[in-house]
Formats: C-alpha cells, sequence, structure tokens
C-alpha cells in the first residue's frame, strides 16, 4: 500500500507541475502578443521620429533603440 501511495503522490505533484507550467506559458504568450503595438501619433523625443513601439509602461523607438517609461501620460528615458 505504501508504494501505491508513492506514485499517487508522484503522479499528482507531475499534473500540479504541468498544470502551474501551462499557466505560465500561457501568461508568457499573452503577455508577448500585447506586449507591443505601434505609436504612430507620438514623436521620439531623442531622435523626433514617429516609430514609437509601446506597451501599458514601456515605449521603444525602432529609429534610434532608445527605451522610455510612461509616467502618466509622459515619457521618461530609461
Amino acid at each position: 500500500m505504501g508504494r501505491m501511495k508513492e506514485l499517487f503522490i508522484e503522479q499528482q505533484e507531475e499534473l500540479e507541475y504541468r498544470g502551474t507550467h501551462d499557466a505560465m506559458i500561457h501568461s508568457l504568450s499573452r503577455k508577448a502578443i500585447e506586449e507591443y503595438i505601434t505609436e504612430g501619433d507620438t514623436p521620439c523625443p531623442n531622435c523626433n521620429t514617429p516609430s514609437l513601439l509601446r506597451n501599458e509602461s514601456n515605449a521603444k523607438c525602432l529609429e534610434c533603440a532608445q527605451e522610455f517609461v510612461y509616467v502618466g501620460n509622459a515619457l521618461r528615458f530609461l
């Protein structure tokens, strides 16, 4: 009876890990899909070209590769 209990516990741990791992991968893939969107209206404060990629709190310029952080509606250099 002891060996059956050990096998059962091992299977439960494997299922829990797989479930956590799948949730982690799902979360990362969702973040990667939504990570950056093109913002055509706001010019880059560094090179003054309208080529910013933005997510919720960060932005980066495609021309000069400068990275920024959003503080409210303002862009700050990193």
